[in-house]
């Protein structure tokens, strides 16, 4: 039994067999297959998928959900690990993004949070609040990163062979970060 089935007989997940969302955050643009996929209800109203994401070069452990209710306050948010490689190929047509600025020392040194151009500053700051910021820089996953794009979240770690108890904490932090992009999203 792998740890994503003991993570599923733990959590009440279902088996997701052929699960892939499709391209629709930078990571999963890279390609690749998702294998050991369960899914269950992440946070009330909102269903999450974990496992295993290959792009045949790189592996990642990851939690996806659609959290429909930000698309219209904030198209593109990456908050990725600093040193994080997702490609061994770089050609200069990255999509175009700003630097959201922060006096957080502790996320400025684990983070680089970046979203789309001309997004709202406001609702950016009402996003992440200081409980945010402080559970992102001190109680995250070590090497957790997260991404947004038009409603779809897909949350990350790069740990080789996490066991239940390391996969229970990406549920518990992707459910964090869904919790608190549909609680800004619905005020």
């Amino acid at each position: 039994m792998s740890s994503y089935d003991d993570l599923a007989a733990a959590r009440g997940l279902r088996p997701a067999p052929g699960f892939h969302p499709g391209p629709l955050t930078p990571l999963l643009a890279e390609g690749g297959s998702m294998e050991f996929a369960h899914e269950g209800d992440l946070i009330a109203g909102v269903t999450g998928t974990i496992g295993r994401f290959s792009t045949g070069r790189f592996e990642f452990h990851t939690v996806f959900a659609r959290v429909a209710e930000s698309q219209q306050f904030v198209p593109r948010l990456m908050c990725v690990r600093l040193g994080r490689i997702t490609s061994d190929s770089h050609y200069g047509f990255e999509v175009r993004s700003s630097r959201l600025w922060t006096e957080s020392l502790k996320l400025n040194e684990r983070f680089k949070v970046s979203v789309s151009p001309f997004q709202d500053d406001n609702w950016l700051r009402q996003l992440f609040v200081p409980t945010f910021i402080d559970w992102l820089g001190e109680s995250s996953p070590g090497d957790f990163s997260f991404e947004l794009a038009y409603g779809s979240l897909l949350c990350s770690v790069e740990e080789d062979d996490p066991d239940p108890q390391a996969l229970s904490a990406l549920w518990d932090a992707a459910a964090t970060v869904a919790k608190r992009i549909r609680d800004e999203s619905n005020e």
